[in-house]
C-alpha cells in the first residue's frame, strides 16, 4: 500500500477494530538495530544484509539469524 508517494503497512486491532499505518523501512544499512515483527513473535537484531526487498538480521551473539521482509523490519 502506498501513502503520499511512500510504501506503508496497514495494521488492523482484531479486538478494537483500530487501524493504523506505518512507512516501509526504505533506508536500511548494514550495522542498523532492527525490530523484526513476525506472525508469532518480535525479534531484535543487527542488520547483517540488506537487499531491495528484505533484510538479514542476525540475534544478539548470533543466536539466530533470519530473512525477513523489509516491511517487518522497524528501524531502532
Amino acid at each position: 500500500m502506498t501513502v503520499e508517494g511512500r510504501e506503508v503497512v496497514g495494521y488492523l486491532c482484531e479486538q478494537c477494530a483500530h487501524a493504523w499505518n506505518r512507512p516501509v523501512e526504505g533506508d536500511l544499512e548494514v550495522y542498523d538495530i532492527v525490530r523484526v515483527d513476525l506472525p508469532s513473535t518480535t525479534l531484535y537484531g543487527t542488520v547483517w544484509q540488506v537487499e531491495e526487498d528484505r533484510a538479514q538480521v542476525r540475534g544478539s551473539g548470533g543466536q539466530w539469524l533470519l530473512w525477513a521482509e523489509r516491511w517487518r523490519l522497524i528501524l531502532y
